[in-house]
């Protein structure tokens, strides 16, 4: 079982060490960033660590084409300005899939796709790599039905380095399974924040401990810029779990959408001529009905007969494969279904939101009380 061991020492001291012991190890450093909170902070402690030791890091992001307009000038910001003399920019702008979650007719944006360049978010940048650098024979990709997707691209920019510490901003207060993927497979040496990567590379998560409140204390503390995106959430009144930056059509992100048109008007507008369903996310991105699935709709009789009328007038014949296979597997009850729903309704072939396939708690508690009645 995993648990929490508390030490006397602060999680700044403690990613400070770790990122000084990578640079003592590794001579090739390259930093994820995403625009975001987390990635800010460990692209300026990493870069602060190679302006002490006169060396260089690798600023490595993979653009999505949908993101927000200040993610891209947070992303500039990080590249081109923070330490300047110690960053190698690797800014990529290459055709990959991301899944659609706001259309079922367009469920995949083939981002930067060749010959849709006037309906681009915007136009690539003359610094970005903006053709795939390694050898396309040698490509690999997980799912060929799923097409060569935003880790697919990932795994590639990797395994065509050596002897490289990837460093991620990861946090395992997001998610039981980012903390299950950190302190279950420890990596290279006793570093037990790394997980090992072919090639003699290794990833990092220096940052596994933090918290979202020593997040933003260290960039109040050493007067970090960050997305301004940030702020108008805040000031809307999002909660802490909403409050955070990514590709604005992804299954955990499109509820941004609401707001979009009130944040940034400009971006919401290409938005709407680069992809089907956006017009209906910022209607119903948030709505407990639609895309929230968390009511039932009136004219079904249970979680079931709405996950099975929605699985036979499914558009696309090969996601549809996919998702019966899958739901194969799983149990028959409304807890499972539901859940079954907003896969389908989202678009989620790719199982990013995984199904609880458990039986329903609720049917338990009934039958609890039905005896003890």
């Amino acid at each position: 079982m995993l648990r929490q061991i508390y030490i006397n020492k602060d999680v700044l001291t403690s990613a400070k060490e770790r990122i000084s012991k990578v640079f003592e190890y590794f001579e090739n450093i390259c930093v994820s960033i995403s625009g975001g909170k987390d990635s800010t902070v460990l692209a300026h402690l990493v870069l602060s660590e190679a302006n002490r030791r006169n060396r260089l890091a690798s600023i490595f992001f993979l653009d999505e084409e949908v993101d927000y307009e200040n993610t891209i000038e947070q992303v500039k910001y990080i590249m081109f300005d923070m330490f300047p003399k110690n960053s190698i920019p690797l800014w990529y702008q290459i055709p990959f899939h991301l899944t659609n979650a706001t259309s079922l007719s367009e469920s995949q944006l083939i981002c930067w796709e060749k010959g849709k360049h006037k309906i681009w978010m915007r136009s690539k940048d003359p610094r970005a790599i903006q053709n795939i650098p390694w050898d396309k024979k040698t490509i690999t990709i997980r799912n060929k039905v799923k097409g060569f997707g935003f880790y697919d691209a990932i795994d590639n920019f990797q395994s065509h380095r050596k002897d490289t510490c990837f460093f991620v901003g990861l946090r395992a207060t997001e998610s039981p399974n980012r903390w299950r993927a950190v302190s279950k497979n420890p990596g290279h040496k006793d570093w037990y924040w790394t997980t090992k990567l072919k090639n003699n590379c290794i990833t990092a998560y220096p940052l596994y401990d933090w918290n979202f409140s020593d997040i933003w204390r260290y960039i109040y503390d050493n007067k970090v810029r960050y997305n301004k995106i940030y702020d108008w959430m805040w000031k809307k009144g999002m909660p802490l779990q909403e409050i955070r930056v990514s590709s604005l059509i992804h299954e955990k992100s499109f509820k941004a959408i609401v707001e979009l048109p009130e944040f940034e008007p400009k971006t919401y507008n290409r938005l709407l001529k680069r992809l089907k369903g956006i017009s209906v996310a910022n209607l119903y991105a948030k709505d407990s009905v639609m895309m929230k699935c968390r009511k039932l709709p009136k004219n079904f009789k249970s979680w079931l007969d709405y996950r099975n009328f929605l699985l036979e007038t499914y558009l696309d014949k090969e996601k549809k494969e996919i998702f019966a296979k899958r739901f194969a597997k799983h149990l028959e009850n409304n807890y499972v279904a539901r859940q079954q729903v907003r896969q389908l309704v989202l678009n989620d072939y790719e199982n990013n939101l995984p199904v609880d396939n458990k039986p329903d708690p609720r049917e338990a508690t009934i039958k609890k009380w039905m005896e003890l009645l």
